[in-house]
């Protein structure tokens, strides 16, 4: 297949940015590399060159997102950045618990937006679980979305290797994960009450969106770092009229919208509130 040329590159980048606003800079060219290699060997395409005239001439949807699916990184874990969950306990749901706080038609409505295979959402509708202790009295439901094909199917299906529950506590674990046996054995699959509170689909942060709001709490965490700075303030804008009045917007602890012009308060690093 040979190496991938600065051109080559620069080619990959300008349909990242393009179709996905990723901004890949040169310190990623031996990455893309390297996954360029493994999806094209055994692949119809003789050339780089001609897996490239495709994807910007003839590609197809389900072309372009396994295309997607070789720049994307799906780092994730169950209860990440735990600081995000300790604000929604301590700043919405305790006050939700003890009635000091209510929403329009006790609805709650959360997007978590690039949620990777899953953890996240799931983590979310456990957390809301154990500090909500009515929760099905109230009209409460978490969006999940990521654009990677890979990611959603694995997102749907809700099974992961045990090891990625080792850190949680022992009784979290027993509550809300079912232990694969047999030929599933070594993995965990989260249970029916958590999944009915989760819905995931696809969805391109930089296409359209379907959903209308209004979300009281969004989690866009660890994407934004993959963008400039305008891409970021254009999402992090249409982010904001999606939340309603008092909503908050998360975003990762090594992201920083210091930066960008945003009609949000700081509530703590990395929380933002309308």
């Amino acid at each position: 297949m040979g190496t991938l040329t600065t051109s080559q590159f620069k080619r990959i980048a300008d349909i990242a940015y393009a179709n996905w606003g990723l901004a890949l800079t040169e310190q990623k060219h031996q990455l893309v590399a390297s996954r360029m290699t493994k999806h094209l060997r055994g692949s119809p395409y003789q050339s780089i060159e001609q897996f490239l005239d495709h994807i910007e001439n003839n590609a197809s949807t389900r072309d372009m997102l396994e295309f997607f699916d070789i720049l994307s990184t799906n780092v994730t874990s169950f209860f990440r950045e735990r600081q995000h969950f300790d604000y929604l306990e301590r700043e919405f749901y305790t006050p939700l618990a003890k009635g000091n706080l209510t929403t329009p038609g006790r609805k709650i409505r959360i997007w978590s937006a690039a949620c990777s295979t899953g953890p996240e959402p799931y983590s979310l509708a456990i957390h809301a679980m154990e500090n909500l202790p009515d929760i099905d009295s109230w009209d409460f439901k978490i969006l999940g979305t990521d654009l990677a094909n890979s990611a959603v199917a694995k997102a749907k299906a809700g099974t992961y290797p045990a090891d990625m529950v080792e850190n949680l506590p022992k009784d979290l674990v027993d509550k809300y994960f079912v232990r694969g046996t047999g030929s599933a054995d070594g993995t965990v699959t989260v249970c029916d009450a958590v999944k009915k509170l989760v819905t995931v689909s696809q969805l391109n942060l930089m296409a359209d969106w379907p959903m209308k709001g209004p979300f009281d709490v969004i989690f866009c965490r660890n994407v934004m770092i993959y963008f400039d700075v305008e891409t970021k303030k254009k999402l992090v804008s249409r982010m904001s009229d999606l939340l309603r009045p008092g909503g908050v917007l998360v975003v990762g602890s090594a992201e920083s919208l210091s930066r960008q012009e945003i009609q949000l308060r700081t509530a703590q690093p990395s929380v933002y509130v309308k």
